[in-house]
């Protein structure tokens, strides 16, 4: 079932900030104020996101959130060994680069036409995700002395508004446009009390749904979110404190091994100048991956829908003449 848009955008407001990590910095930017009601608070949000305005999803979190998530940033960007991480985001970045420059010649071969992937559906969404990928790979995540000392309120503010701005240029499955989409929204409230409310939320292409808000600390956020945040955390501190070092230097030097036959790769598909180079060099390598994902799959998601009810009703009527017959 598609998840639902409405829900999306609000969960967006509070859930993204928890894959990422924050300090608190000042910073020149200018802070207007949340509202201190739910709907308020729901309509100021996705205002400023289709503004391309992503800090307010750092100002809409309790302080409590904020100061979870500062500390699993500082204890990530403190266990986690530097020479992993930035050689990590420095192959990926030029894999990117890479990739960008010889796209054409990759579409172009054998390997990449045997996926029976359309070339042109892939093209039309790899400009925007290249530039999405530069600017995450090239801003101050990309090394983990910079993860360590980030603001992320500035870095929502400034690295976010790009990536948003990029990620309007992406084509969405169905045509959709989610930010497009907050722009119709329209919010109504069912019930309210001091610390709880039932808001009806609706934009132009999606119904009407309900999502249950709570205040926290002044802040008004999905109950949902409230209801999963500890246990979200709980499991963040947990892995972390996994990440110990003795742990790191026993994977560091197969990460690091691991690394180098990925960089041979990619310097390896740098130098080529045909299709065919591209075919004789990786293809055989490709072809193994490709084939382990199903390349195909993402080539016509529509065709896979009518096999999986194909098959559903093969089921049933198999079913339907393993039954024995019930005597009267």
């Amino acid at each position: 079932m598609r998840i639902s848009m409405i829900r999306l955008a609000v969960a967006l407001m509070f859930t993204t900030l928890v894959l990422g990590c924050a300090q608190n910095a000042d910073t020149e930017i200018a802070a207007p104020t949340v509202p201190d009601t739910p709907d308020g608070t729901v309509t100021f949000v996705a205002q400023n996101l289709v503004d391309h305005r992503p800090a307010v999803l750092w100002m809409a979190l309790p302080e409590t959130y904020r100061q979870d998530i500062t500390e699993i940033t500082a204890s990530f960007a403190e266990k986690m060994d530097p020479a992993i991480y930035d050689r990590t985001m420095a192959l990926t970045l030029r894999a990117v680069e890479v990739l960008k420059e010889k796209k054409d010649l990759i579409f172009e071969s054998t390997t990449f036409q045997s996926s029976q992937v359309d070339p042109e559906e892939i093209d039309q969404a790899l400009n925007p995700t290249f530039a999405i990928a530069e600017t995450l790979l090239t801003s101050q995540i990309s090394t983990l002395y910079g993860l360590g000392t980030i603001d992320w309120e500035q870095f929502l503010a400034t690295t976010g508004a790009t990536l948003l701005d990029h990620a309007s240029a992406l084509q969405i499955e169905d045509g959709e446009d989610p930010l497009g989409e907050l722009a119709t929204l329209e919010v109504e409230t069912v019930t309210a009390t001091d610390d709880t409310a039932t808001l009806k939320l609706k934009t132009a292409n999606e119904d009407p749904e309900e999502v249950e808000m709570v205040r926290i600390e002044g802040r008004w956020i999905p109950a949902d979110v409230a209801k999963q945040w500890p246990e979200m955390v709980a499991n963040a501190r947990q892995k972390l404190a996994e990440l110990t070092p003795e742990g790191m230097a026993a994977i560091k030097t197969q990460a690091m091994m691991g690394l180098g036959m990925a960089e041979g790769l990619i310097d390896q598909i740098a130098t080529i100048e045909s299709a065919e180079q591209f075919d004789a060099a990786v293809g055989p390598l490709l072809q193994g991956l490709m084939g382990s994902i199903d390349l195909g799959d993402f080539a016509d998601s529509d065709d896979d829908e009518e096999d999986e009810d194909d098959e559903d009703e093969d089921d049933e009527e198999d079913e339907t003449e393993n039954e024995e017959p019930v005597e009267e």
